[in-house]
């Protein structure tokens, strides 16, 4: 029995600590959880095959740390009993989502109670009202399918395993955002559970200033419960993989350039640029993208330098997402570091040759180095258009107004994975001066636009802080009205917090 293995681990901790003289926060915590009325067999603690099995499915090892138990809520109800259990024994907690955060502490907790969204994964849609409502532990591989049988298309990830409910209030970057903005930019609605396990509604007309700090603000304001974000028309998109050996780098740049100069013009179609190292050898890639399955001419320019690899695809989000983010493996080491450049030829031709400079530094720090560590060094635009469409759709915290007054932006990011912990130790400092180098390049050029995308960051980095005076101020007083017992400031563990 489900329960039976869980109250058997639980009592067992319960018996070796009140043995030791003193009943310990986390049996505490654990045992009022799994004795919860709604929340009875929703708890897995330690020794329990489930509790294993989960810990086994996060995206990167660094993130998978071991609770003191996992409490899997299926309704907003649950949430709510939860809540009041977390505060009434202040029990340090994390969340979990998709899991897809890659850094140590960013959706699970080791010396606390990790909430676990993943029994919490629905999605439906009213087609009277046009809006799909998805609870944060759905993945967008998940969610699309579900709304491809409406021959609609939620503002989503790029990657099937990515979870709605991190993605969602990190921002979301997507294929569709040159025309609808950022995942956040499409939400209607947010359904909440507070601090004090209230629940409420957070949208344009009730509780407005919610509504609007969790678009980018992530965790801090309380449990979001439910999604609802308006969909699109959508039965297919295209997306074109071409690589190139890197001896084309500076052709691709180029032309990646020029594109991103005329993006607002047709903004339906998208790029991402990277340059990748994996099996003893770098390359470079353009993954190109249309949001109304169109093979436009504004592609041409990609298709003129010859390729070692072209790998198109037509179809709808669910089947042609996963090509271009392939198999997710598991277990790996992975990190994430995340900036934001003008977007100069000058610039970009510095980041290129330091990536390059300081992963061979990387390769040659463990013992073949080349087969043990991988490095995507990605880039995408973020332009006047994409701001405009997010103003438009009632604004948001990120502060990306403030970044392409003087035309469009670089988001970067850096994906570093190794194969064990001792790979990563050996060589991580590496790949964190790597980004350092980027941005005293940057700042030495007048090209440091200081902003950071909270999705790609890594847990040493402070993305919240570069939204600007105004977004943050806004976020704090969100947080002082609906948390009155910063209850998310203090006893949520996981994530980014508001500036101190």
């Amino acid at each position: 029995m489900k329960f039976s293995n869980t109250a058997l681990a639980l009592t067992a901790l319960a018996a070796d600590w009140a043995a030791a003289g003193s009943i310990k926060p986390s049996c505490q915590c654990c045992k009022a959880l799994a004795t919860a009325p709604s929340l009875v067999g929703k708890v897995w603690a330690p020794n329990d095959e489930r509790y294993d099995a989960r810990l086994a499915e996060y995206y990167s090892a660094n993130a998978a740390q071991a609770p003191w138990c996992m409490v899997l809520p299926e309704s907003t109800e649950d949430v709510s009993a939860l809540m009041k259990v977390l505060t009434q024994y202040s029990c340090p907690f994390g969340m979990r989502s998709g899991a897809h955060t890659a850094f140590q502490g960013g959706n699970g907790i080791k010396d606390g109670v990790t909430v676990d969204f993943g029994h919490l994964n629905v999605t439906t849609y009213d087609e009277s009202t046009q809006v799909a409502s998805m609870n944060p532990g759905q993945t967008w591989g998940d969610a699309y399918k579900v709304l491809a049988d409406y021959s609609v298309v939620a503002i989503g990830g790029r990657a099937d395993v990515v979870g709605v409910g991190g993605f969602t209030t990190g921002g979301g970057y997507s294929f569709h955002t040159g025309v609808r903005g950022f995942a956040c930019d499409n939400v209607v609605n947010f359904e909440v559970v507070l601090g004090d396990g209230s629940i409420v509604n957070a949208n344009a007309e009730e509780n407005h200033d919610l509504w609007v700090a969790l678009k980018g603000g992530s965790g801090n304001f309380g449990f979001v419960t439910r999604i609802d974000q308006k969909v699109w028309p959508s039965s297919e998109i295209y997306a074109n993989l071409n690589s190139y050996s890197i001896d084309k780098r500076p052709e691709v740049r180029q032309r990646y350039y020029d594109f991103v100069n005329k993006q607002d013009d047709e903004p339906e179609s998208q790029i991402i640029g990277a340059m990748s190292y994996a099996d003893g050898a770098w390359a470079c890639a353009i993954i190109m993208s249309n949001i109304n399955a169109e093979i436009s001419d504004v592609f041409d320019p990609f298709f003129e330098v010859e390729s070692t690899t072209s790998v198109p695809a037509t179809g709808p989000a669910h089947e042609v997402v996963p090509i271009f983010t392939g198999p997710t493996p598991l277990g790996l080491y992975a990190n994430w570091q995340t900036g934001m450049v003008d977007h100069n030829l000058e610039i970009m031709e510095a980041m290129d040759e330091i990536v390059m400079e300081y992963f061979n530094k990387a390769i040659g720090l463990v013992e073949d180095g080349e087969n043990k560590i991988q490095l995507i060094w990605q880039w995408q635009p973020v332009t006047q258009g994409i701001v405009d469409v997010m103003q438009k759709q009632g604004g948001n915290v990120l502060g990306l107004d403030a970044t392409v007054v003087d035309g469009p932006v670089i988001m970067y990011n850096i994906v570093f994975t190794a194969d064990t912990e001792e790979t990563q130790a050996a060589t991580l400092p590496t790949i964190f001066a790597l980004n350092q180098a980027i941005l005293a390049k940057a700042d030495e050029l007048g090209h440091n636009k200081h902003w950071q995308f909270l999705n790609y960051a890594h847990g040493s980095q402070d993305p919240i802080s570069h939204y600007g005076a105004d977004n943050i101020a806004l976020m704090k007083a969100v947080s002082a009205k609906y948390d009155q017992g910063q209850v998310f400031q203090n006893l949520r563990q996981t994530g980014f917090k508001l500036p101190a």
